[in-house]
């Protein structure tokens, strides 16, 4: 038996646009027949591993780094260890040991575009190292720096050099999992799945139409005229976590948290994060009027409570939300869901999601519900690998 932590939220935002498409628009889709906004799940993953940054919710060395510049970071860690190479030599030695160690190969007609961090080229693959793989790579590329040709052909070294580049020693790693193109063997498979973000009614997508002032001119025109487009929708959002994948994933870890210290900091993270296209323009901060977690042996979303949108003639979406998702979650449950299933709510509003509250032990903050609740699926995945 398998173990899951399923995570929905209601959460309304206000005129922002924090998910563009290729023309600039708010991203949207078609379900039940009309037009909703939606938030794609690759851009609140993205802000969810921005934020266990800056909530300091995992140590920086326990994290990975998405980037086509894996050899600028691999040079930049070996002059630390060999100070005495230069940046040159120090690149070109990180990217023969990266492109064995990894299968990607140099983008060659982008190599006077400089990194940030050496004058190394990027990588035409986007590669997801973590801080220690990178640090393992860096110790091996030092031994070898006199000769790096003939220390990679040695069996041992290219051993070891595989090893380093294999391990998924980094929690969002283990979170998010892995896909390398290039080497199918360094492939993770995620042990969280993040649903796109639906708003519950359908949403109309409008158009802000802004002028600016030159400060120094004297005429009563504008120096300059736009447009540009936004929503502002109540969504549903919905996430699951599970246990036993994401401690398998943790094998290789090397750091001190938990699957239970993880867990609680993907509660947070998903309630916290907030994608931040446009933020400048609209200022669009906000957090889930409802957030439930339910720990469970049959992850389940509960998008469908919405296939037909929510219409309401007062005005308001979340109260006729958050009575669907009542109503939807209490039959989806009775016939297909775990009898043992576990859920916690909080809100910030308790008399527009009264219909929720049957189904969850009420919470009073963000912290006393991910810790609970990631103290429930520590236990159920040990109890289950146990059994397995």
């Amino acid at each position: 038996m398998s173990v899951h932590l399923d995570l929905h939220a209601l959460q309304t935002l206000p005129p922002s646009n924090i998910n563009r498409d290729d023309l600039g628009s708010p991203k949207t889709a078609t379900y039940g027949g009309v037009r909703r906004a939606r938030v794609s799940s690759q851009s609140w993953k993205r802000a969810m591993r921005e934020k266990f940054t800056t909530a300091g919710l995992v140590p920086a060395e326990d994290l990975a780094v998405r980037t086509r510049h894996g050899i600028g970071l691999l040079a930049t860690s070996l002059c630390t260890l060999r100070p005495g190479l230069g940046k040159e030599a120090a690149a070109e030695i990180a990217e023969k040991v990266l492109t064995q160690a990894t299968g990607a190969s140099t983008d060659t007609a982008a190599t006077r575009r400089k990194t940030t961090v050496t004058s190394a080229p990027p990588t035409k693959e986007i590669l997801f190292l973590g801080h220690r793989q990178i640090d393992r790579l860096a110790a091996l590329a030092a031994e070898g720096a006199d000769d790096i040709t003939a220390f990679l052909k040695t069996r041992t070294n290219a051993t070891a050099l595989t090893e380093a580049v294999r391990s998924a020693d980094a929690v969002d790693i283990a979170l998010f999992g892995r896909m390398i193109a290039a080497g199918d063997d360094l492939n993770v498979d995620a042990a969280v799945q993040v649903a796109h973000a639906l708003a519950v009614h359908r949403t109309p997508v409008e158009a802000d139409f802004f002028s600016a002032v030159d400060d120094l001119a004297h005429d009563t025109g504008a120096g300059m005229i736009g447009q540009r487009e936004f929503t502002a929708p109540t969504l549903y959002r919905y996430a699951s976590l599970t246990g036993p994948d994401l401690a398998t994933n943790l094998t290789a870890y090397a750091g001190a948290m938990t699957v239970q210290t993880v867990t609680a900091a993907v509660v947070r993270v998903f309630a916290e994060s907030l994608p931040s296209g446009s933020v400048t323009s609209y200022a669009h901060q906000t957090r889930p009027t409802v957030l439930i977690a339910t720990v469970t042996g049959t992850p389940l979303s509960h998008a469908a409570a919405f296939e037909t949108p929510v219409e309401t003639a007062a005005g308001g979406y979340l109260p006729a939300a958050a009575a669907r998702l009542a109503e939807h979650a209490s039959a989806l449950s009775a016939a297909y869901g775990d009898p043992a299933a576990v859920s916690w709510i909080l809100t910030t509003d308790p008399r527009a999601s009264e219909p929720l509250h049957a189904l969850a032990t009420r919470t009073a903050t963000i912290g006393e519900l991910a810790d609970t609740a990631a103290a429930e699926l520590a236990a159920r995945t040990t109890t289950a690998r146990a059994a397995a």
